[in-house]
């Protein structure tokens, strides 16, 4: 893809700025609605091959946008000039009805102020406005995700009923209904794409000293020693297992348990992938790792399968009865560590909250969610999964901040709403000591508590979703999460019943990316001690379904890239800026055309045709210049061969 100059880049820059500034709403909205008038019309009259690039895809929204708001403006205009002849010559039916046009047409006007929308009970399409991040991404690649899908990881038979009569008891979470192998591929792929490299060791070493380099710690790896706690979804195990002394913690077996059988949670096999990768590879010690559920349990099925392959790693449980059964007792810590910052205005019983010390004091997490809707919350992933990491026996107290407080009645449906999972973001001893966030999508799921169904949309045609996900930029990961699950989840009698397209779901992720979308009178200090969170990750929605492509994927140094384990699921546009003067060819990136190139990465080893190489044998990245005049391509390209 070729770019001439560089005005996309700072379209899109100049709307950061205004957006920064604080300049209203709906000026930034005529600033741009002109930029990109101006900016369309001058490359795209000239030659109308134009219109077809990503920069013209961005324009394109905000000229149309603004070219009908003008219209609308100026045929309100007309119809008051209209209706006050009318009024002067004492028709006073037709005044009426021009006057009554004329407003109607202002307030349709009014709607086309995207900048300043407000979702009622449900949104529309047209309420996510594509491509245009907010927030700054972070991570080694800031903004990447990371996505693997791969059919073979379930098993798509699999009925995960009690007790099939053909299969017999068959939950999803059976050895039987998924490949361990295959799995193991596909965390592997996700941590190599997440951090460019080509070794789990290297990824894992690059994923510790980019969070330690972020803290201030230094450009440290993993030092032997330090604790991490692995923070898993098992809310079900809670009340769905068997209770009292002598309870192995198996699924409670009742008439009216069978519906909540096999409901759609982390499953085994990813956490074995992913410890497996820590143990075996990253050189972490078993005894100084906690998986756990601190608000729940382990179910006994999982627990059997996680402690045969690791027997030495701390399996978590606040229940001292159930240090008998192989369980590791968790300890409150003795001060509250998060004040919620509604201060009590919105969550009336919530103030404060202790979390469990083995959590609290671990040196990092990893956030490992399931990937589903949510009656209450609209979605359920990372964030949501913090509801359980505090130390009540429930999280009612939190139910007010979301946008349902109540399942499936949405109320709080309004953009620029407290949110309590911007707090949950942004608390340094939950979002902020995250060193991976992983989303288990093998199975997604339509509720918190419901049974996981095969997805629909594309590319998963009627089988289970198959997927993980993952980043080190949390908003962005939510971002691309909520972006799946509204694109499965349409149908409100259907599956999911349309949850995620409950208003303003992803407000929260808006706040996360940048406090000009903070309510007025809330400052989040999670910590409360008088140190706002800053941006915590970058915010954007896709371009389309089909193309799943975010900015970074259309060529833009700005937003969110999805990077796909299959290249072909999604395409990466590169886009080369346009060189004042051509470079010279002597192996110094010092030209004037490379200052403002974006650094691009090699995903596939390119080798003569028949021969082979070892692919952890090279890094690459290139940059790629365009010169109009001698119509040519210029790459500079970095290659570090091991």
């Amino acid at each position: 893809m070729k770019t001439e100059g560089r005005i996309p880049g700072r379209f899109l820059r100049l709307h950061e700025k205004l957006r920064k500034q604080k300049i209203p709403c709906r000026i930034t909205f005529i600033i741009i609605g002109i930029a990109s008038t101006v900016w369309f019309l001058v490359r795209v009259i000239p030659k109308p091959s134009r219109a077809g690039y990503p920069c013209m895809r961005i324009a394109a929204p905000f000229m149309s946008s603004f070219v009908l708001y003008l219209l609308s403006l100026t045929a309100s205009a007309l119809l008051f000039k209209r209706a006050r002849r009318f009024f002067y010559r004492s028709r006073y039916l037709l005044a009426g009805g021009a006057f009554l046009s004329a407003l109607l047409v202002l307030a349709v006007s009014s709607n086309l102020f995207t900048f300043g929308a407000r979702a009622a009970d449900g949104t529309e399409p047209g309420d996510f406005i594509a491509n245009m991040p907010v927030g700054e991404g972070t991570g080694i690649f800031p903004g990447r995700v990371v996505w693997a899908w791969n059919p073979d990881a379930t098993d798509e038979n699999c009925t995960n009923v009690m007790d099939d009569p053909v299969r017999g008891e068959d939950g999803y979470f059976l050895a039987k209904n998924y490949n361990q192998e295959v799995i193991d591929g596909m965390l592997e792929d996700v941590v190599l794409k997440l951090t460019g490299t080509y070794r789990v060791v290297t990824a894992w070493d690059s994923l510790f000293t980019s969070f330690n380099r972020n803290k201030g710690r230094g450009e440290v790896p993993y030092q032997p020693g330090e604790k991490i706690f692995i923070k898993i979804n098992q809310g079900g195990a809670g009340w769905l297992t068997n209770e009292g002394p002598d309870d192995d913690l198996s699924f409670k077996v009742l008439n009216w348990t069978e519906e909540y059988y096999g409901m759609a949670e982390t499953s085994p096999g990813v956490v074995i992938s992913l410890l497996d990768q820590l143990v075996n590879q990253a050189g972490v010690a078993q005894e100084d790792i906690y998986v756990g559920d601190p608000i729940a349990h382990i179910y006994k099925y999982n627990y059997d399968q996680l402690v045969a392959a690791f027997p030495g790693v701390k399996y978590v449980d606040q229940d001292p009865n159930h240090a008998d059964i192989g369980r590791t007792i968790l300890t409150a810590s003795a001060d509250p560590a998060i004040e919620w910052s509604d201060k009590g205005t919105v969550m009336n019983n919530a103030g404060i909250d202790w979390l469990f010390a083995e959590m609290e004091n671990a040196e990092y997490l990893i956030n490992v969610a399931a990937l589903k809707a949510h009656a209450r919350a609209g979605i359920t992933l990372t964030t949501k999964n913090h509801f359980g990491s505090h130390t009540r026996a429930g999280a009612e107290h939190l139910h007010p901040g979301l946008v349902a407080p109540e399942n499936d009645q949405p109320e709080r449906t309004e953009y620029g709403m407290y949110r309590v999972l911007t707090d949950v973001m942004g608390h340094e001893k939950l979002g902020g000591n995250t060193v991976l966030f992983l989303v288990d999508g093998l199975w997604g799921g339509t509720e918190a508590v419901e049974k996981p169904v095969k997805w629909n949309s594309a590319p998963f045609n009627g089988d289970w979703p198959s997927s993980l996900f993952a980043s080190q930029d949390q908003v962005a990961l939510e971002s691309v999460g909520f972006d799946f699950l509204r694109n499965e989840f349409t149908n409100p009698v259907g599956p999911g019943m349309a949850r995620p397209w409950m208003g303003a779901v992803d407000d929260y992720l808006h706040q996360a990316a940048d406090s000009r979308f903070w309510p007025e009178g809330i400052v989040y200090d999670p910590e409360g001690d008088g140190i706002p969170i800053g941006s915590l990750g970058v915010h954007e929605h896709w371009n389309n379904a089909a193309d799943k492509q975010y900015s970074r994927n259309l060529g833009y140094d700005t937003g969110i890239e999805l990077v796909s384990t299959d290249a072909s699921l999604v395409e990466l546009t590169v886009m080369a800026r346009e060189a004042a003067a051509a470079p010279v060819i002597d192996g110094d990136a010092g030209d004037a055309c490379w200052q403002e190139a974006i650094w691009y990465h090699i995903d596939q080893t390119w080798i003569t045709w028949g021969e082979s190489i070892d692919s952890t044998d090279y890094f690459g990245r290139f940059r790629v210049s365009w010169s109009e005049a001698e119509n040519l391509l210029y790459y500079y390209v970095e290659i570090t061969d091991d």
